[in-house]
């Protein structure tokens, strides 16, 4: 295949998308498995090691303001090319890192090159398509992003029971090094016309002010950054809870992400089925109010003191139901008026969705030891925060949209 027959819409297309985006997922699904292990091998508590996903989580989500802007100037080739070789570059160091600070550090190296490929891939589907086609390629994207968060737990357990936990990161460094070169020989460039000033502070400024004034693309954004504030509230909190306080080893841990894949799949099947008919803005009415289930459905349980595998999975699994409903419309529905700054609308989306996720887990990392059931707490706050993002967004003219 030469570069000039690249398509969004193709087989290959799609998986060379969704390896860019799932780096971020593979990055924390990994070495989730791990993290309480690493309480006994670096000597410190579980909060300080919650930190290596906090920290990772905020450089995610600011560099993107970065990044997104930068593939507008300089093209989205470069742009990602320089990412995966930063992010092969982070693994390898955390890999080797000898202190807990030092992996902290090693992660945000590793999240810089990760957002390159978040931000970039979704400038991509929207410099190629648009609308309700972008929401079509989008929810392809998801449907195979769901086999992310069931083989890298699984995969995460096993490789940390039989070979420790630096061989995750590893395996990081060696996929995203074949990415880079599979990008390097057949990634064209998609941007149809670059912006010279696209960096530029000023520039900068007024083309996030003009987003974050738009309540379209607010709505949008903030209901996305709700999802995540749960998700990355439970990826952050759900392995003390599953592993230290319930007792499941590591390879169960990863077992029992299967069903929140399989929560995920179906809404995004959903999504590729019906969500042109029910179109954009019922697809996410119907994820908010899913994810406001799933937070009260996580919390109620919690607050009355019985806490068990059902009430953590279950209600994880509606919302990852609801974000497989929400996630590719939403992202449609935001960049739909933005052909002109795609690579910024990109990035903004993708700094409310990380920096939401990494509030979340702040909360969790800074209040874990203090009040062990937190994470419910937050998940119901999150439905809530889905609801309110909700009633920002202009109701559409006509049922399709």
């Amino acid at each position: 295949m030469k570069k000039s027959d690249f398509r969004v819409d193709s087989v290959g297309g799609i998986a060379t998308l969704t390896l860019m985006v799932a780096l971020g997922q593979m990055s924390v699904g990994l070495f989730v498995p791990s993290l309480p292990s690493l309480v006994d091998h670096f000597d410190t508590d579980m909060g300080t090691v919650q930190l290596t996903l906090t920290v990772y989580f905020a450089a995610f989500a600011l560099f993107q303001l970065f990044i997104g802007p930068l593939s507008d100037r300089i093209g989205r080739r470069p742009v990602i090319l320089a990412g995966l070789l930063i992010y092969v570059s982070g693994a390898v160091a955390c890999a080797l890192a000898g202190s807990i600070w030092t992996l902290i550090a090693a992660r945000l190296l590793l999240a810089i090159g990760a957002c390159a490929g978040q931000a970039v891939s979704r400038a991509i589907v929207r410099d190629r398509t648009e609308g309700a086609e972008s929401a079509r390629i989008i929810s392809y994207i998801g449907m195979a992003m769901a086999l992310s968060p069931a083989l890298t737990p699984t995969v995460g357990g096993q490789l940390h029971a039989h070979f420790g936990w630096q061989a995750n990161f590893l395996l990081m460094a060696a996929i995203a090094l074949g990415l880079a070169l599979y990008c390097l020989l057949r990634l064209p460039e998609t941007i149809r016309e670059k912006r010279p000033d696209a960096t530029d502070f000023g520039s900068m400024l007024r083309n996030y002010r003009s987003l974050a004034t738009d309540r379209r693309f607010t709505g949008y954004a903030l209901l996305i950054g709700a999802i995540f504030g749960a998700l990355f509230a439970y990826q952050t909190g759900s392995p003390y809870i599953l592993m230290v306080e319930l007792g499941f080893s590591p390879q169960s841990y990863g077992l029992l992400i299967l069903f929140n894949v399989a929560g995920f799949l179906s809404g995004n099947l959903i999504t590729n089925r019906f969500g042109r008919r029910i179109g954009i803005y019922g697809m996410v009415r119907a994820g908010a109010v899913l994810a406001f289930v799933a937070g009260i459905t996580m919390m109620v349980p919690a607050q009355l003191g019985h806490v068990s595998a059902l009430s953590i999975i279950g209600p994880s699994m509606l919302l990852l139901f609801a974000m497989g409903l929400t996630l590719p419309s939403a992202m449609a529905g935001a960049m739909l008026p933005f052909p002109h700054m795609a690579g910024a609308a990109s990035a903004l989306l993708g700094f409310t969705q990380m920096g939401t996720g990494a509030l979340g887990s702040l909360v969790i990392s800074s209040l874990q030891n203090l009040h062990p059931h937190v994470m419910p707490d937050v998940f119901a706050v999150s439905g809530l925060l889905a609801l309110i993002a909700l009633a920002l967004i202009p109701r559409p003219k006509t049922a399709g949209d």
